[in-house]
């Protein structure tokens, strides 16, 4: 089983930039609306510690380039698989080049897991 993320999670680029994802409120752990695809696709990167230098090809993350794993199978939200901490996806950043920069996501509750 894994953590269900929320709007209390923590997603982040590799140099820890965080994702502001939103959540549906039709469904809340601890008070935080659980988050689906739509609220982390496309979504801003802030915070991001890398910086942009075209002599070495690092870009700064500003955005969620794709979500590439870590959809709910059994638990869904208004049709929508809710987002769980096995997470996988890209920022739109590279760090260190040539490599896109990796999401990670923390649940940061345990009262509601998923398959």
């Amino acid at each position: 089983m894994a953590g269900v993320l929320t709007e209390g999670s923590r997603i982040a680029c590799a140099t820890n930039g965080a994702v502001s994802a939103t959540g549906e409120a039709k469904l809340k752990v601890a008070g935080n609306p659980v988050l689906v695809l739509a609220g982390v696709a496309g979504k801003s990167v802030g915070s991001c510690t890398t910086v942009t230098d075209t002599n070495t090809g690092s870009k700064q993350c500003a955005t969620v380039a794709a979500v590439t794993g870590g959809q709910a199978t059994k638990l869904t939200v208004g049709n929508a698989p809710v987002l769980l901490d096995t997470l996988a996806g890209t920022a739109d950043g590279i760090h260190p080049p040539p490599k896109p920069a990796a999401l990670s996501a923390q649940a940061n509750q345990t009262t509601m897991t998923a398959v």
